[in-house]
């Protein structure tokens, strides 16, 4: 029964990729990759069929080119409804400890961070206003000890 229960968790957890920083269904990336190309293929052959009839030969070949890229924008609108972001957003209250983590995790010297944001008085104030500045003063004080 584990071996079940464990076989179904990995097959989900392979169901996703992440490419660009972003969370992906690498089924759903493949029928957006087939359905963009169709569509402006698609979209510049029909323009080089349609467009001789209607338009001067030296402008055929822009105007497919140009139904061909419209074809390219439907196809990102029709695949940004059909496929849904599949990314999971946790809001967290900033925090002492979670301040100080991101600076050991990114390697940062709270010093220089300071010094760019005192020097800064848009950068400054939206700090105060979010009340996160006394944080980093208190987290450069904690570093120094």
């Amino acid at each position: 029964m584990t071996d079940k229960h464990s076989n179904s968790r990995e097959t989900e957890q392979k169901k996703y990729l992440e490419i660009l920083g972003d969370t992906i269904v690498p089924n759903q990336l493949l029928f957006s990759v087939i359905i963009s190309v169709a569509v402006s293929l698609g979209g510049y052959n029909l323009g080089l069929w349609f467009f001789p009839s209607i338009a001067s030969e030296n402008m055929v070949a822009s105007y497919s080119l140009l139904l061909g890229i419209t074809g390219t924008v439907l196809s990102l609108v029709f695949c940004s409804f059909v496929f849904k972001p599949k990314r999971i957003l946790i809001e967290e209250e900033t925090s002492f400890e979670s301040m100080k983590e991101v600076f050991e995790d990114l390697q940062l010297d709270v010093d220089e961070e300071l010094a760019l944001i005192e020097n800064d008085p848009i950068t400054k104030k939206e700090l105060e206003e979010l009340g996160v500045l006394e944080q980093f003063r208190a987290l450069g004080g904690e570093v120094k000890k």
